[in-house]
């Protein structure tokens, strides 16, 4: 059985011991990372990464740390000038460290992540505008840094809701208007169906690992 407790355990572990790597760098936990442990104290169980909002310019300084610990690993496949992905492995399961390298431009009042969650860096509609307003000042945290205004934060990305669970691509499905995340809700009927998906797919991908 696909073992979501020692993956959550497994991410939680990778979130410690990667944040010091970042100290004296621009950087915050953000997306679903920020949302569990806001939401729930801890990692949302059944995720397999955890994400950092870092700012472009320490780009280099921190794929320099990162790659002195020799347990994580470069995914190549996916990486672009504003996205980078690092792989662990542990006993068949594999987590990840994804790091968006978003964009501070001073003369605005938001900051822009490029890749998010669609990847397309080179189409500016695609782009997240984030207000800087409950991102700044960041908070420095003894274990890790957060944005000014975390549950801000949570609720400008997953919208009103934001504290009630919900499965990404099986209940919603995210998308990006005039560079503001949104998202759409699914049908019971819809979200069945890609439940049965999901169930399917993970199957796959457990006989692949």
């Amino acid at each position: 059985m696909f073992d979501k407790n020692k993956l959550q355990e497994l991410n939680f572990q990778n979130l410690i011991s990667v944040s010091p790597l970042l100290k004296n760098i621009e950087y915050f936990i953000f997306y679903g990372t920020l949302l569990g442990i806001i939401r729930e104290n801890n990692i949302i169980k059944g995720d397999d990464d955890i994400d950092f909002l870092v700012n472009h310019k320490f780009k280099k300084t921190l794929l320099r740390r990162m790659k002195l610990d020799k347990s994580f690993k470069v995914n190549k496949k996916v990486c672009n000038e504003y996205f980078v992905q690092f792989i662990k492995k542990y006993k068949g399961l594999r987590t990840f460290v994804d790091f968006y390298f978003y964009v501070n431009n001073p003369k605005k009042n938001f900051i822009i992540d490029k890749h998010n969650w669609i990847g397309n860096i080179n189409d500016k509609r695609f782009a997240l505008h984030f207000p800087k307003k409950f991102i700044f000042p960041i908070k420095k945290g003894k274990k890790f840094n957060m944005p000014k205004n975390p549950k801000a934060a949570c609720k400008y990305i997953y919208g009103e809701t934001w504290s009630k669970p919900l499965k990404k691509n099986t209940n919603y499905r995210p998308e990006i208007i005039k560079n503001k995340p949104v998202l759409i809700r699914r049908s019971y009927l819809g979200s069945l169906t890609r439940e049965v998906k999901e169930i399917f797919n993970i199957s796959r991908f457990k006989k692949v690992i």
